[in-house]
């Protein structure tokens, strides 16, 4: 039993989608007609409120363009652009199909060509470029619009852009090929078959195709096949062949080397296109990549400017707003102006965002090319490029480049604006938060240490004649109590302020560390008499470089924070050695300790274990860190196996230490007199 055939299902092309808004396609071409036709299309598609597309087909012919029709085709991408279209350059061979496939694709439902000028024998046999798309659009609308007299201005797509003289010198080429290939045939006749010279033939063909356009090669596929059919098909230096069998070989020879040198202007072509489309690729991707890993606006702009310079070998200058509506060079090369020319071009150019400049159709008769820097629709800056060389413009190709790293720029910048703003709101948030923390963390221990003091007073006043003595005192030495409580308060809010906006400079000198113990531990006398202190130092410490009346805040804060979290009555133990380079100082307790996880926390602005349940404003320890730190140490905290919590810091040893033996007595009295004003 004969296996079934299988079953073919043909796919039926793509067709636009009617039940959504409409998709318009613009199709452009070298000619002035482009223009009004691109705002037609806009036109239409703002009143539909559609998509709208602005297509160019780029065919081995538009190497043969001349540099004016170009220039048309940039500046119709360009004002497409422009105009809130999408700008589409695409490469193909048959511009028809190139077309149609790209309707298809994104869905287009309403094509918009100019009214075809072909010849009629082009109309007749279905070569037009209207004719080929009406027949194969399928359910999309074909509308051709005419140009009225702007068409008869129109030159022609397929208008020559090479010189006659290197054309000539083409031709010449491809007719001197086949001669040295009719020498070498000569040579070899009487060695090799017929079909074999034939094959020497196609072979030069195919090394000509690879070197000349498609006219020369064309050209020589053509004389190629009669050169052979003259020269070596019998009947010998004659058109006429006298076997059939010569004819069939001619005709295959021709038709593939006509084949052959097509498909290798084709090749030359997409090599082309290929390399250019690397090229620009290449570009943009190292722009996006160095412009992304900058965060200085100055750094970005001279990066974005030699990068351009380096790709184009232009010299490149950057134009920002300055100060009284002014553009001011920020980057890159400055320029002369003896006349006043090129800054009019570029305010003109940045109030308008438009293209100026030379090479173009706009203001050209100034030395350097002027490109709008566009990010949301705004204006930010000018992009300025000269070439230095008065005869050289830039092609089509590389402003399409030029525009596109232009963007990038303008993109890069408008971020980094935006980062600078959100990084200023950010601070702004981040003052006014720590403003309203403060005064949330500190508003309770401001007003109950100003409540005791107003109400100790008070009862002083008003029982002056009544109160004995004993009273009078305790309520003197609450006053007393209370207003040290807050000056310790408003000194750590003042310390903070200047720790954190770098203004504290450190005033160090030698001092012993029992001194400073000593001073801190004179200043917390009163709260101290509930706990009873234990000191363990080496009696050979050496001396340490510090600042004695900041060292003096950290001993203090430490203490303050064991007195106010472990029961009365619970021991107290200061202690140090020395670790390596570092002399090590521990202040344990006996209370409940730090929570796990938390040793770290301690140490932040305004953070308490148990918030509301203790005085203070978070900020002691917070103090402790800056100024160990600022001395080069480092400070932690651990709880202790038996309970309690331990604070160490270290303060650096410092080489040619003074002896202490020799110098105790001397720093005594030198720092005598501070060490007791620090203690008051």
């Amino acid at each position: 039993m004969a296996d079934p055939e299988p079953v073919v299902i043909e796919q039926p092309p793509i067709e636009p989608d009617r039940s959504g808004p409409e998709n318009l396609l613009v199709c452009l071409s070298p000619s002035p007609f482009s223009m009004p036709l691109i705002r037609a299309t806009q036109r239409l598609a703002a009143a539909q409120q559609s998509k709208w597309f602005a297509l160019y087909v780029e065919t081995p012919a538009h190497d043969r363009l001349s540099p004016e029709n170009r220039e048309l085709v940039a500046q119709a991408l360009y004002l497409a652009a422009k105009l809130g279209g999408q700008a589409v350059k695409v490469s193909g061979f048959r511009i028809a199909d190139e077309i149609l496939a790209f309707a298809r694709e994104n869905r287009v439902s309403k094509i918009f060509v100019g009214k075809p000028n072909a010849r009629r024998w082009r109309r007749f046999l279905g070569l037009s470029l209207v004719d080929h798309l009406i027949w194969n659009c399928g359910a999309i609308d074909i509308l051709v619009i005419s140009g009225e007299a702007e068409e008869a201005e129109a030159p022609r797509a397929g208008a020559a852009g090479v010189k006659p003289p290197r054309l000539l010198k083409e031709y010449l080429l491809a007719a001197g090929g086949v001669g040295l290939c009719t020498g070498l045939g000569f040579a070899l006749f009487p060695h090799l078959a017929l079909r074999n010279l034939a094959m020497i033939y196609l072979l030069t063909v195919v090394v000509l195709s690879s070197w000349l356009p498609r006219g020369p090669a064309l050209f020589s596929s053509f004389l190629s096949v009669a050169v052979f059919a003259f020269f070596f098909v019998p009947e010998y230096y004659s058109f006429v062949i006298a076997n059939g069998e010569y004819s069939m070989t001619l005709v295959v020879m021709l038709v593939v080397s006509t084949l052959v040198s097509g498909l290798t202007a084709r090749i030359r072509h997409q090599v082309r296109v290929a390399r250019q489309q690397e090229r620009q690729t290449a570009a943009l991707y190292e722009m996006s990549q160095n412009l992304t890993a900058i965060n200085s606006l100055e750094e970005l702009l001279q990066v974005a400017t030699e990068q351009i310079s380096r790709i184009f070998d232009c010299r490149v200058g950057l134009l920002m707003p300055g100060s009284e509506d002014s553009l001011e060079i920020r980057a890159g090369h400055p320029y002369e102006d003896e006349y006043g020319k090129e800054g009019m071009v570029a305010k003109w150019v940045f109030k308008h965002g438009h293209l100026a400049g030379a090479g173009t159709e706009t203001l050209p008769n100034v030395k350097g090319i002027y490109l709008p820097l566009i990010a949301s629709q705004n204006v930010i800056g000018v992009l300025r490029l000269e070439t230095g060389q008065p005869d050289r413009i830039l092609a089509a190709d590389s402003l399409r480049l030029l525009e596109a790293l232009g963007s990038q720029v303008g993109l890069a910048i408008e971020r980094e604006n935006l980062s600078r703003q959100a990084q200023t709101a950010r601070l702004q948030i981040e003052a006014e938060q720590l403003r309203n923390t403060l005064l949330s963390s500190v508003s309770h221990d401001l007003r109950t240490p100003l409540t005791v003091i107003a109400g100790s007073a008070s009862s002083l006043l008003e029982g002056e004649e009544s109160l004995d003595s004993g009273t009078k005192r305790e309520l003197a030495q609450g006053i007393y109590e209370e207003a040290r409580r807050l000056d310790r308060l408003v000194h750590n809010l003042l310390e903070m302020s200047r720790l954190q906006a770098g203004e504290a400079r450190l005033n160090q000198e030698w001092y012993v560390l029992e001194e400073v113990i000593g001073s801190a531990l004179a200043q917390l006398e009163p709260q101290m008499h509930d706990h009873p202190l234990r000191i363990s130092l080496p009696t050979d410490l050496p001396l340490v470089q510090i600042d004695a009346l900041l060292m003096e805040r950290v001993v203090i804060n430490l203490l303050e924070n064991s007195i106010k979290y472990t029961p009365p009555g619970t021991p107290i133990e200061i202690s140090g050695g020395i670790q390596g380079r570092e002399l090590l100082v521990a202040i344990a307790d006996r209370g409940p300790g730090v929570p796990a996880g938390q040793e770290e926390h301690i140490f932040e602005k305004f953070y308490q274990v148990a918030p509301g349940s203790q005085r203070g404003a978070g900020l002691g320890l917070t103090i402790c860190r800056r100024i160990v730190e600022a001395h080069g140490g480092r400070i932690w905290a651990a709880n202790r196996p038996e309970g309690g919590v331990i604070f160490h810091f270290t303060i650096p040893l410092q080489e040619g230490a003074p002896m202490l033996d020799k110098n105790l007595e001397e720093l005594h009295q030198d720092h005598g007199d501070e060490s007791d004003h620090s203690a008051d």
